[in-house]
């Protein structure tokens, strides 16, 4: 009986399959649906002419051998101007099952969610309903299996189709065999909703070995199958042909993906490794259902798209007490070949016409990036952290009508040093440099090829004490747009953009329950044409940016409420010679008001709107009302 008990265990954990580390569990909708916390959210925001709102419920309870469980969440957007555009998406699910025994439940499942969009898009309005009666069986600890079977209502573009919906998920989570740890997921969904038919095939296996010396082995294998069908008006020819309004095109994405990672991540020594290989074969189908013979436009053939992504993956880190770093080496290979499928029995020339277009797609990308960052401590008050960041980019296409061979070269370094000069007062300066190089290997682009410079310094400093806390910072960066061949091609001019920054950030406490929060920057920006060789450069666009926002924050318990002023200024200027010549205004002061209620572990309730005078160029003013709500209620 032993034996055959192992052997059904060894069958499902091969069958029903995730990767852990992915969390791939969390796509399961019946055999993981536990909500973490009882919660009913609100969140409002309107700034200008957009209007934002996000509410959800989540809910879950137990009654005995009897348990129920609520999902719902509506996200919905408002842009308000001369031709309101408003979005709304809104999902619900209810889940309610029985408990018989310990290893067997029968349950429902209720959805319904429901996309709106006023724009005139391909899709802008869908719906999907759908009841579903499960089982949950636990045949042996960790392992899990839920068949179902549902009906489901599902709209696209003001056609409704009916069908049902069927299939099964399983699950193992953190399986012992000797000393492997096994998690797998398996999940087969159909939907036929005729004439449309949907389908999902999830299929993972992830296996952990530690070997001696905490050494170790993670082994993932993932097989997905997913079909969706879509409505799309169809054209005159193919209404009348086959009597339909909506033609339906088919996607079907198929990925088969490996890894293997070897590693001492959990090892008691001060170097750690790790050697990762990766491989993912996916292919893309797309079909149209209805198609009228000879096809008259090119456009009408059907596609598909086969990837081969292979990767590489090491690193090593070393840790002490006066160091601290980490070196990265990533190398990555993706290859894409894109086929334009042909219906007929004879290739035609407008299929000829289609598969060329199809294959100015095909390219080829080889990536290599270098890592190393580390954390030097000189003493206990003087402490460097630096990193480098180095990445190559190979972009090849085959076809010969295509012209978008290039090399990028990206390089990133920064250094930072930090100094604690008191208990109460820490400062730091930092420099940083950015420097991205993009060359197109034909003359057809050439035109494009630039470097772009960026660099930055910035010194600052906390002080933190008894009442007074504050943080100030200086930064100075310039940012250069080099393009090689600008003198050909006038529509390329090497540009250069200049800053200053000074932010402020102060919190002053003058009793237990009155405080004065202040954060305020100032920008100054400079925009213009550069002559990289003689480094020399010609303003043409100057700007003044200042932010100021204080209020007094009055905290008696769990209510704190605050008032204050939020100022904003934006000024820019065009030049005449070397004179600055004023181009527009911008000003906004704003008195504000904050009201916060927050118990523990129950509510979290917070207001947060200002009001607006604003000037525009002297001459324009206005007045705009911004409000943030947010309601979290924990129960």
């Amino acid at each position: 009986m032993k034996n055959l008990s192992a052997l059904f265990v060894i069958i499902i954990l091969f069958i029903f399959s995730t990767v852990k580390a992915q969390n791939l569990s969390d796509s399961l909708q019946i055999v993981t649906n536990d909500t973490t916390t009882n919660s009913l959210f609100s969140n409002f925001n309107k700034q200008l002419n957009t209007y934002r709102l996000r509410a959800g419920l989540n809910y879950k309870k137990n009654f005995d051998k009897i348990y129920v469980s609520t999902n719902e969440l509506l996200n919905s957007t408002l842009i308000r101007s001369n031709d309101n555009n408003i979005r709304s998406e809104h999902s619900l699910n209810i889940n309610s099952g029985y408990k018989f025994k310990n290893n067997f439940d029968l349950g429902i499942l209720v959805s319904n969610n429901i996309l709106t969009d006023s724009r005139d898009i391909g899709i802008n309005k869908a719906a999907l309903s759908s009841v579903t009666f499960y089982t949950k069986y636990k045949p042996k600890d960790k392992i899990y299996l839920s068949p179902f079977l549902g009906y489901s209502n599902n709209n696209q573009i003001d056609q409704t189709d009916y069908g049902y919906i069927y299939g099964i998920e399983g699950l193992i989570d953190d399986y012992l065999i000797s000393d492997m740890k096994l998690n797998s997921m398996l999940r087969l969904i159909n939907e036929d909703i005729l004439p449309r038919k949907n389908a999902v095939r999830s299929f993972n296996v992830q296996l952990e070995n530690n070997f001696a010396n905490d050494i170790n082995n993670f082994f993932s294998v993932k097989y997905s199958n997913n079909r969706k069908d879509f409505y799309f008006i169809a054209d005159t020819s193919t209404s009348s042909a086959f009597n339909v309004k909506n033609n339906i095109q088919s996607r079907i994405e198929t990925d088969y993906f490996f890894e293997d990672r070897l590693g001492n991540d959990f090892a008691s020594s001060k170097i750690k490794w790790n050697i990762t290989g990766r491989l993912l074969w996916r292919t893309i189908d797309r079909d149209t259902r209805y198609k009228t013979f000879p096809i008259q436009s090119s456009s009408l053939f059907d596609t598909k798209i086969n990837e081969l992504r292979v990767e590489i993956d090491n690193s090593i880190s070393y840790t002490s007490s006066l160091f601290n770093g980490v070196f990265r080496f990533l190398y990555n290979e993706r290859d894409e070949k894109n086929i334009s499928k042909n219906p007929e029995t004879t290739a035609s020339l407008l299929f000829e016409e289609k598969s060329e277009l199809e294959s100015r797609k095909n390219n080829n990308a080889k990536r290599i990036t270098l890592t190393l960052a580390g954390n030097m401590n000189l003493s206990n008050f003087d402490n460097i952290v630096f990193s480098l960041y180095q990445n190559k980019l190979v972009y090849d296409t085959p076809s010969s009508q295509n012209f978008d061979d290039r090399d990028e070269l990206l390089s990133i370094m920064r250094i930072q040093y930090i100094k604690t000069f008191t208990p109460y007062f820490q400062g730091f300066i930092n420099a940083d440099a950015t420097i991205n190089q993009t060359v197109y290997i034909f003359s057809e682009k050439s035109s494009n090829n630039n470097i772009n410079k960026i660099y930055s310094l910035s010194a600052g400093g906390t002080y933190s004490g008894k009442n007074v806390t504050t943080t100030n910072s200086f930064t100075v960066s310039a940012n250069y747009t080099i393009f090689d061949f600008e003198d050909i091609n006038p529509n390329f001019k090497s540009y250069s953009f200049r800053q200053f920054t000074a932010r402020d950030s102060t919190s002053i406490r003058f009793t237990k329950k009155i405080t004065l929060l202040s954060y305020n920057y100032v920008k100054l920006s400079e925009q213009g044409n550069l002559r990289w060789n003689e480094f020399t450069s010609t303003p043409t666009r100057y700007l003044k940016e200042i932010f100021s926002e204080t209020k007094l924050v009055v905290q008696p318990s769990s209510l704190s409420y605050a008032i204050g002023l939020r100022v904003f200024q934006l000024n820019t200027y065009n030049y005449k010679g070397a004179e600055k010549v004023i181009d527009s205004k911008f000003l906004s002061i704003a008195p504000l008001a904050e009201i916060i209620i927050e118990l523990k572990e129950t509510l979290f309730f917070r207001i947060y709107g200002w009001y607006e005078f604003i000037a525009l160029n002297n001459d324009q003013n206005k007045q705009e009302t911004n409000l943030i709500m947010q309601v979290n209620y924990y129960f």
